[in-house]
């Protein structure tokens, strides 16, 4: 497998889930459970969400440390920069859908700016998850919890999921003095991800699979 066409699979992916985040804000309904931290903070501070989406995630490799202590993968540092560049293209594509599209200045544009973004990180997901490189730092902290607790990683990340909204909803309540970022999106967003991720691994991943493998799909893998 080429790893040029591994890495592209990769970023492609992490651009996807990016633009998806964009139609999350964009929408005006609530953001993804993950995603509420680096947005409520971006309010607080009046400051880039791209940029805060790198600290955050930066945060979230330093809490992998901490859990899993001497067992912490050295090879796990080099989620900051991915989370950096996943920031940027948070950055970019929330510039560009801003001064490319339509305000959600009506609730039916409201819920399809969400079904758009459900369905770009779904696809997104199943893009990089494909490339089989490197977690994300948010699954890297549920993958930790599970090694350390011994759970199921689907356990461990609805529990880190949640903790994030609660800690969204905190800085909301303490430092905004009301709900920001936090709304039926949310929780739509929450499962809804997970039926387009899905969807795209029972449809566009056999075309990702071919272009990753050229020279052949493994055995077992050509349906």
């Amino acid at each position: 497998m080429s790893k040029i066409r591994r890495w592209a699979v990769y970023f492609g992916g992490l651009f996807l889930m990016a633009a998806g985040v964009s139609f999350s804000v964009l929408s005006g309904l609530g953001v993804s459970p993950i995603d509420t931290i680096p947005y409520v903070t971006s309010v607080i501070f009046q400051s880039d969400m791209g940029l805060w989406t790198a600290i955050i995630f930066a945060c979230y490799v330093g809490l992998q440390a901490i859990i899993l202590r001497r067992d912490f993968p050295k090879r796990n540092i080099l989620q900051i920069p991915i989370g950096i560049c996943f920031g940027w293209f948070v950055s970019v594509t929330n510039t560009l859908e801003s001064a490319l599209l339509p305000a959600a200045d009506s609730y039916p544009l409201q819920l399809l700016y969400l079904l758009l973004s459900m369905m770009l990180i779904g696809f997104g997901i199943s893009f990089y998850v494909e490339a089989d490189l490197m977690s994300m730092p948010a699954e890297g902290v549920a993958q930790a919890i599970a090694a350390r607790t011994g759970w199921q990683l689907s356990s461990s990340k609805i529990l880190f999921d949640w903790s994030v909204v609660a800690v969204s909803l905190l800085l909301c309540w303490l430092v905004l003095h009301r709900l920001d970022g936090i709304r039926e999106g949310t929780l739509i967003a929450a499962f809804g991800v997970g039926l387009f991720l899905r969807l795209s691994q029972r449809t566009l991943c056999r075309g990702v699979r071919r272009f990753l493998h050229p020279a052949g799909l493994p055995a077992g893998e050509a349906e």
